[in-house]
């Protein structure tokens, strides 16, 4: 005689807002995953990009002496020289690069067929140290590193819009994934699992635990590198973010001024030495991390003069001036990177950092390991969802039969 086993009391049905939000996270994790995965990791080696062209291209690298830089005059004519000796009787300055103390300058000129060299000088003696022709090779892996977080190396126009509706679709599955994270209810067992990675325990628990608390630790830095990435994908996104910060609609982007092409007589003999000076006398010359002066190639152009400070790649707080081409007049620009970081408004200066927080940089070296871990972290979480997705469906071992369930089949 058969008897029925006692009934084991049966678990609560989920909610339909909790059931949805469990299947939104598992299927766009899946499908965006091999996206997610990839930008998250390009991301967390683009992080170290100034790092490493630091230390391994040492033309960028001078010994530090007690006196003051050369002025750009010396700099051009002795670099101008070189290319001259060269055979290179065409040549074309384009810009003159200084650095903090301790870097080379930087000549960049344009040559015949549409070629170019950037020759690096010794800010202290004029000695020439490098001829550089062609990217070295840690430019080009973190080129290649570059197309892979922005495109997906796929061409702009397709991979473009394609990493940021994944980057979009990413942002669901990380608040829906914080809501699954939450506990129906706060106990000491729900405590430790939510907050702790028992690394003792066997590899599937250990996987759902690196998965779980991992993503809840990092949520806020993930969501942060995120959004600001996506500001640089689509428009829409990037105005929606501005207004939310500022309360503005953002302006279309200005195009910088034009020189006075009615004036044809040049005004100074050594416009860049003057202009040189002019940031060295306007600027605290120890607060300089780089100082960039683009010389104009055609009559309408203007010269450009950039101040990055702190390192050299900080760049919310960057100033840019444009000066006619033969009188050096300052001209206005119309562009919310004419004004001052000082002068806007916080939700102002919030936007101005975008690219700096994106990359980790906005406070140096903390932040920098901050946005690494942080990426590795948003790579690894697709992988470990994975493998809880399959483990769930397939990985469970099939239980033995009883004697009675064999006789009754």
């Amino acid at each position: 005689m058969l008897t029925d086993k006692p009934k084991s009391p049966s678990k609560p049905r989920k909610s339909t807002f909790r059931r949805v939000v469990e299947w939104l996270h598992l299927w766009l994790g899946l499908s965006s995953g091999v996206i997610v995965f990839v930008v998250c990791l390009t991301g967390g080696i683009w992080v170290w990009r100034h790092e490493v062209w630091h230390f391994t291209e040492k033309y960028q690298r001078v010994p530090v002496q007690e006196k003051p830089f050369l002025a750009p005059s010396v700099l051009i004519a002795k670099s101008g020289n070189y290319l001259r000796a060269k055979d290179h009787t065409e040549i074309t300055l384009q810009g003159i690069t200084y650095g903090r103390a301790g870097r080379s300058v930087m000549c960049s000129y344009g040559l015949p067929d549409e070629k170019s060299a950037e020759i690096y000088l010794n800010p202290y003696t004029a000695e020439i140290i490098k001829d550089k022709r062609a990217s070295a090779a840690s430019e080009n892996f973190f080129i290649f590193i570059r197309a892979g977080h922005r495109f997906f190396w796929l061409p702009r126009n397709i991979g473009s819009p394609l990493v940021g509706a994944a980057c979009i679709v990413f942002l669901v599955i990380l608040i829906t994934g914080l809501i699954w994270w939450y506990p129906k209810k706060w106990t000491n067992k729900t405590r430790e699992k939510s907050f702790r990675i028992k690394w003792d325990a066997k590899w599937k628990r250990l996987n759902i635990d690196l998965h779980n608390v991992l993503g809840f630790y990092s949520f806020i830095f993930v969501i942060l590198l995120t959004v600001t990435g996506i500001v640089f994908t689509f428009e829409w996104f990037e105005k929606a973010i501005y207004s939310g910060l500022t309360w503005k609609e953002k302006t279309a982007y200005e195009k910088p001024p034009l020189s006075d092409t009615t004036i044809t007589q040049i005004k100074y003999q050594q416009p860049v030495d003057l202009l040189w000076s002019r940031m060295n006398t306007v600027y605290d010359r120890q607060k300089i991390g780089t100082l960039w002066i683009s010389v104009p190639e055609k009559a309408e152009e203007p010269y450009r003069v950039s101040v990055n400070f702190g390192d050299g790649t900080i760049l919310y707080n960057s100033r840019i001036h444009y000066y006619d081409g033969k009188t050096l007049k300052k001209l206005h620009w119309k562009s919310d990177r004419a004004v001052d970081y000082e002068k806007l408004s916080v939700g102002e200066k919030i936007f101005r950092m975008n690219f700096d927080i994106h990359t980790g940089q906005i406070l140096g070296l903390p932040t920098k390991i901050l946005a690494f871990i942080a990426c590795i972290i948003g790579a690894s979480l697709p992988v470990t969802g994975v493998i809880i997705w399959y483990n769930r469906k397939w990985g469970k071992k099939k239980k033995k039969k009883s004697g009675l369930e064999q006789s009754m089949e």
